[in-house]
């Protein structure tokens, strides 16, 4: 290996939301969480300065690692030269996850301030990975396993779970990281569906059900849906579905949003089609 940069030249960068991991007791708890095999290729988002890069180069088979900061990516292909490391210098916001070879393990310790745009597209490509194991605020892993009827359980619980188990593992403190964010983080494991347990007949109109009703969580969820279809043709849907009229998006599990979405679409279509 090759003389990494003057380590003053990798300050972090706070519009970067960089946060480096530095505690050894946390990166041997996420080598041991991930459950690594010779044979795995990883995908690795956001190395930073490779204190996880460092630990799984000889782990696994190869490794995949998109970093957005130009001078991470330098540090990193001179640190790790002549190993099975590709650094690619990108906005994992742009990068074509399409050209990657599946399967995959994805890792990556997620920028706090577009963890769910991020998360959004590794849902989109999911067939890529078999598993994604991340660092995220604690927050937001939290929203991300929550169940119904509890405070943390949004529209983004129910995007996660349709696709992916979602599991916290464990909590990391600020302290593990340098600089200490100001909040806890938590290290998360999605571990990716064949097919969704309740499979949706259109999966954007569920998604559309289901932002709709949560935006509007303090009123009820047929009140909340009145922007898609009038009153008594959701009341008549709600009945079918066993749903009370007072539930609030909260409320409904994820096969009671499939259920209604369904039977809503088909009664929508019908009466477009003037049946």
């Amino acid at each position: 290996m090759k003389r990494s940069l003057d380590p003053a030249v990798l300050r972090p960068r706070k519009w970067l939301s960089q946060n480096f991991l530095k505690d050894p007791n946390i990166i041997r708890k996420i080598m041991e969480a991930c459950d690594l095999k010779k044979d795995d290729r990883i995908f690795e988002i956001g190395p930073g300065k490779g204190a996880l890069t460092k630990e799984l180069i000889p782990r696994v088979e190869s490794i995949t690692a998109v970093e957005k900061d130009s001078r991470l990516a330098q540090h990193l292909q001179t640190q790790f030269f002549n190993t099975n490391l590709t650094v690619i210098n990108n906005d994992i916001l742009e990068f074509p996850f399409e050209s990657l070879v599946a399967p995959m393990k994805g890792i990556g310790n997620l920028p706090y301030h577009i963890a769910s745009p991020i998360i959004e597209r590794i849902m989109i490509h999911r067939k890529k990975f078999s598993v994604f194991y991340m660092t995220v605020q604690l927050e937001h892993g939290l929203r991300m396993i929550a169940q119904p009827s509890s405070r943390d359980y949004s529209a983004f619980s129910c995007f996660v779970q349709y696709y992916a188990q979602a599991e916290k593992l464990f909590i990391i403190r600020n302290t593990s990281f340098d600089p200490a964010p100001k909040v806890q983080s938590c290290f998360l494991k999605l571990l990716f569906r064949k097919n969704p347990v309740t499979p949706a007949a259109d999966e954007d109109f569920l998604f559309s059900v289901i932002r709709t009703a949560f935006q509007q969580r303090r009123k009820t969820i047929l009140n909340a849906l009145q922007r898609l279809a009038d009153k008594s043709t959701l009341q008549g849907i709600f009945i079918q579905c066993q749903i009370p009229g007072q539930a609030r998006a909260e409320n409904l599990d994820l096969k009671q949003f499939v259920d209604l979405s369904n039977r809503l679409g088909i009664t929508l279509k019908k009466k477009r089609a003037g049946i």
